[in-house]
């Protein structure tokens, strides 16, 4: 330890990243729904029950936006200056990338916790 004290984010700003989070989510899910129309189109058009569960994507979709707008409005509403200890909520993401960004510039994000798989691996 260097003995100077932590420095902890304002909530606020931590409420921004994590809006900011949703907000990239959100983009990520449009990307899919272009992806899964295409094989839809593409596989079975003649099936309508294929084409509602589809619709799932544009619903993660709208909800993810949903919840982006509910967490930039709370950020909004956050006392200025009000710090919050997010140490521990970082430590809970998996995904050292999610945690990299989600720790914004105040904190140092926790180690990399190795090599990401992916479902190709």
């Amino acid at each position: 330890m260097s003995g100077q004290p932590a420095v902890m984010p304002c909530l606020r700003e931590s409420l921004d990243l994590v809006a900011q989070e949703a907000s990239d989510l959100v983009n990520l899910g449009d990307q899919i729904q272009g992806v899964i129309s295409r094989l839809v189109g593409a596989a079975l058009p003649n099936d309508p029950s294929l084409l509602v569960d589809a619709q799932a994507a544009d619903l993660l979709s709208q909800r993810l936006a949903g919840l982006a707008n509910f967490v930039s409005a709370l950020a909004e509403a956050a006392p200025a200056g009000l710090a919050a200890d997010i140490e521990n909520a970082i430590r809970t993401l998996t995904l050292a990338e999610q945690a990299r960004r989600l720790s914004g510039p105040s904190l140092t994000p926790p180690p990399d916790p190795g090599e990401v798989m992916t479902f190709w691996d």
